[in-house]
């Protein structure tokens, strides 16, 4: 019995040494890794200051801490800091906090948020599509951030994808363009390659060497991809539902053999549910053999109009299609190889971008064999960083922000187009939409980083899952069920019609508030039984092999509301419709709902590649001045509210005040005049004045 407890002792010992050595392996890592960047980071400085001296230019002075403090969590978690990180960065005396901070924010759910509104910018990432949902395809881009999922492999994943959202939930990235795979084609090389095509797809391009069959040789390589919306036909669902029709007509012959012409066909009610029921199936990504022909009105005398054409890459590796290989995996191959001599040129220079606020390309997406950087060594340098670190973005990132180059002052004039900037430190620039909202909330909700989903994604989340479900439940049913399921549903769609007639009718005639108002509840709660008849009906004949069925229409909106604030139970308080919309820019809705304060402040439609602006507007400020985050801000449990009440003397207000919006000390001269401004009786209101003056000074607007 001793013998065996010491066993056990030792192998516990065991497990904890083994933890131990892991921890202080990790820890070494992790040292190693944030030597090797600061390395890196020193080399692209050198670059740099070689580039100035030859300009005669200077670089711009070091930051102080609280400027880069500002700054770093504005550029990696893509919000300003709370009054305690800022507090806890401040009083740190070590000789690498900055480059500490740097790989602890690299490690952070705010990273993964603020990049994932960076590339879902670029990808055009909506959450609903024109037939399903893309909630799935956000999850899979965030958690591909998360993981560090080397950029390369993202992208191959990508072009590689198929199935529907919630199995393989990359292939949200054909269903994007769902139905257009040249204009899927186009905007793949213009994101990856930074390569304007567009024109070539339908001529010659007037102004870049591509040509209309060049194109077309490259839209071959995913002539396979199928993701049309009216492909429901040929699944086996369908086909069987189809033989059992056949069946009964021809037991209806069968039984009446004096009538030789008998008639079986859908009734109008009957195909609308026919529709309602297969169309959710065509919602994938399929592959299917098929050839790449020209355009019928082909004009060119290299080829004929109508002719097939075999895949071949525009540039770099010819990348043959051989009869045993899969065309898209050559693709995938092609495009993302570190051979490629677009592909890692394009990456490195958008994150050059991101981190500097100008490109050493400009457009980053524009790329001709007459592009040249504006300091073609350091392009050289990034791109071989790129590679040799095995396309980690986290790790370049790593580098570029602990450069000297990054964390030098700010550079506040204008680069004239077709003048060249050297970099005396990053640009000026003004927050994205997307950073100014969550630095806002930074300032009025706490624990901000780990809250999710506003109740309009929740609303999609369900919808998706209820999509899963449907298609799960048609395909357990056999032709003669789903034959069963047409009539019943039909029959009963005839009904609901006939009802909402008679309801449409009476709303016109009547007169009375009331009545009107009674009428519309019942015509609201008819077609809302109207929508989830066939769910119904569907799920009841599936029985015991149904999925489950998630019943969301909007006039349940307010349920799913309830569920997220028991979801995130004890980290906000107040009416739970209002704050349970005030979630990062990230787990919002993409595109934000018109009139949303994302919407105005420049977020992108996501129709086009990176089309967010910063441009001002009077909606902007009348936003700032009016709006509902100033109340937010001050509200009884907002930290900033909290931070105030923490300090009783009227000094150590403001310094709170400016550290929170400002990320610094207020000078003397501010002190006075904001004393001035706050010794008054009426401190709420006193303190709502200074807020919306410092949420509209360029100071809080601006990155500097």
């Amino acid at each position: 019995m001793i013998k065996k407890k010491l066993i056990q002792h030792s192998a516990r010992l065991s497990k904890i040494f083994a933890l131990c050595c892991l921890v202080q392996l990790g820890q070494l890592h992790a040292q190693v890794h944030a030597t090797s960047a600061q390395n890196e980071a020193r080399q692209i400085d050198a670059l740099i200051e070689k580039a100035l001296v030859k300009n005669n230019l200077i670089r711009n002075p070091l930051t102080d801490d609280y400027t880069f403090v500002r700054r770093i969590y504005l550029d990696i978690a893509g919000r300003i800091p709370t009054y305690n990180e800022l507090q806890t960065f401040i009083t740190r005396s070590d000789v690498n906090k900055r480059s500490e901070l740097i790989s602890e924010l690299l490690n952070s759910e705010a990273y993964v948020s603020h990049f994932y509104n960076y590339w879902e910018d670029i990808l055009r990432i909506q959450s609903r599509g024109r037939r399903t949902f893309m909630v799935s395809y956000q999850d899979w881009i965030k958690q591909s951030l998360k993981d560090n999922k080397p950029y390369d492999q993202m992208v191959r994943e990508l072009i590689l994808a198929d199935g529907y959202t919630w199995d393989n939930p990359a292939a949200g990235f054909y269903l994007r363009d769902e139905g257009m795979p040249l204009d899927h084609m186009s905007n793949t090389i213009q994101v990856f390659l930074g390569t304007r095509m567009q024109c070539a797809q339908c001529h010659d391009h007037p102004f870049d060497k591509w040509t209309q069959k060049e194109y077309f040789h490259l839209a071959a390589y995913t002539s396979d991809v199928d993701s049309g919306g009216r492909r429901y036909n040929n699944s086996e669902a369908f086909k069987s539902l189809r033989n059992a029709f056949a069946a009964e007509k021809k037991q209806l012959i069968k039984q009446d053999k004096n009538n030789k012409k008998v008639k079986l066909s859908a009734s109008p009610a009957e195909r609308r549910v026919l529709r309602d029921l297969f169309q959710p199936l065509a919602t994938s990504v399929r592959i299917k053999p098929s050839e790449q022909k020209l355009p019928y009105d082909y004009a060119y005398k290299d080829a004929n109009p109508n002719q097939v054409v075999e895949p071949h890459a525009p540039f770099g590796d010819s990348a043959s299609v051989s009869l045993w290989q899969d065309k898209r995996e050559v693709y995938a191959n092609w495009l993302t190889s570190a051979d490629n001599p677009r592909f890692t040129k394009v990456i490195a220079n958008r994150l050059w971008k991101k981190v500097m606020g100008l490109g050493l390309i400009e457009p980053s997406d524009n790329l001709t064999d007459h592009t040249v950087p504006s300091n073609p060594e350091l392009m050289s340098y990034l791109e071989n960083l790129v590679v040799d670190s095995g396309f980690d973005l986290k790790y370049v990132l790593s580098v570029l922000f602990n450069s000297r180059t990054y964390q030098s002052e700010v550079y506040a004039g204008d680069v004239l187009p077709g003048y060249k900037y050297y970099y005396p430190g990053p640009l000026l620039t003004r927050m994205s939409a997307e950073q100014l909202w969550d630095s806002i909330l930074t300032l009025a909700v706490e624990d901000l980083d780990s809250l999710k989903d506003d109740y309009r994604t929740e609303f999609f989340r369900n919808k998706e899952k209820e999509l899963e479900a449907h298609v799960h439940n048609v395909n357990q049913l056999s032709g003669r069920e789903l034959l069963a399921i047409v009539k019943q549903a039909g029959q009963r769609e005839k009904q609901l019609i006939a009802q909402e007639k008679q309801l449409q009718q009476a709303l016109k005639q009547a007169t009375d508030k009331k009545e009107k108002s009674k009428l519309r509840k019942a015509y609201n709660k008819l077609r809302n039984e109207k929508r989830n008849a066939l769910t119904a009906a569907l799920s009841e004949a599936a029985g015991a092999k149904a999925a489950d069925v998630y019943t969301t229409d909007m006039a349940m909106a307010d349920n799913l509301v309830d569920e997220a604030a028991k979801r995130n139970k004890g980290k906000r308080k107040g009416k739970k419709a209002f704050w349970e919309n005030l979630v990062r820019a990230s787990e919002i809705v993409s595109p934000a709902p018109a009139g949303h304060f994302l919407h105005e402040f420049g977020q992108s439609r996501r129709e086009l590649i990176e089309n967010s602006h910063q441009q001002a507007s009077i909606p902007q400020a009348l936003s700032l001045l009016n709006g509902y985050l100033v109340t937010v801000i001050q509200d009884k449990n907002a930290p900033l509210t909290k931070t105030l009440k923490a300090n009783s003397e009227l000094k150590t207000q403001i310094d709170s005040l400016f550290l929170s919006m400002y990320a610094r000390l207020p000078t003397q001269a501010e002190q006075a005049l904001f004393s001035e401004q706050l010794n008054v009786n009426n401190r709420y209101k006193a303190y709502r004045q200074v807020i919306l003056a410092m949420l509209n000074s360029n100071e809080f607007r601006f990155i500097q």
